[in-house]
């Protein structure tokens, strides 16, 4: 983590980048959830994945497999994610968006807390929990109630249709970026001229490629992340603070579009 001074001399920075834009896009990733109480990726000792490799369980070859095998290893973080609230991070970006700055937040979560704090358009590039799709007949439910009867009883979800197997529409290893949801935030990356990345350290993947993307158009990046990332050196602002801190003082006395 920076010293005090230049997380408050990121934060002034960070003010009048925002202030000053026509258009500014959030790209958020784990680390804006962590302090809801989600664990992130590759954070040693705590992420999901610190040990390296995705687990089979967690590709869309092992759920083929073994969709128990799935189901039993998604238990845990599925009850982290469903007891989870928005924390002060989430409620930044909304008010942010309320006052006419933010225009649309890209994440690479798919806890759907950005939208539970109120944010109104959201690019959900990994998929959500949102909806589940038997893997048969690709019959689309609401997932939360598929999720929530597997946690009370264990059992691996079947459509009520035809009996397939019901598999939360979020993107496993192996499998391809939804393609819309993916066009869409490649326009905003094009369009914005300020990109707010808040909890990612970019390693790669969609995140890093519309930080690029944004980056190559001119825009102005504003990097919050508790570790340095391969965009820092890139970064007009660069806050190396936890992201529940820094946005709400980022959002703190700023008032709406005139």
């Amino acid at each position: 983590m920076s010293p005090p001074s230049e997380i408050s001399s990121g934060i002034e920075r960070a003010k009048e980048l925002i202030v000053h834009s026509h258009c500014t896009v959030a790209l958020t990733g784990a680390g804006i959830s962590t302090p809801s109480g989600i664990p992130d990726f590759r954070s040693p000792g705590t992420g999901l994945w610190a040990r390296g490799e995705v687990p089979r369980a967690g590709s869309i070859h092992g759920f083929a497999a073994d969709p128990e095998g799935f189901y039993d290893w998604l238990a845990p973080l599925l009850t982290r994610i469903l007891a989870a609230q928005p924390n002060p991070a989430h409620e930044a970006l909304v008010s942010l968006e309320s006052m006419g700055y933010i225009k649309v937040v890209v994440t690479q979560n798919v806890d759907m807390l950005h939208q539970r704090a109120g944010s109104e358009r959201v690019l959900e590039v990994h998929g959500t929990l949102a909806q589940a799709t038997c893997i048969c007949c690709y019959a689309a439910v609401p997932g939360l109630p598929v999720l929530e009867r597997f946690l009370a009883d264990r059992q691996v979800p079947r459509c009520e249709r035809c009996g397939g197997v019901m598999k939360p529409n979020v993107i496993l290893a192996g499998e391809q970026l939804p393609a819309l949801v993916m066009l869409e935030a490649r326009r905003a990356a094009r369009a914005c001229d300020v990109m707010l990345v808040a909890g990612t350290s970019l390693p790669g993947g969609p995140a890093s490629e519309l930080a690029e993307l944004a980056s190559r158009r001119q825009a102005q990046l504003i990097v919050v992340n508790r570790a340095p990332t391969l965009f820092d050196a890139l970064a007009a602002a660069v806050i190396h603070e936890d992201a529940a801190i820094a946005l709400p003082a980022i959002a703190q006395g700023m008032s709406g579009r005139p």
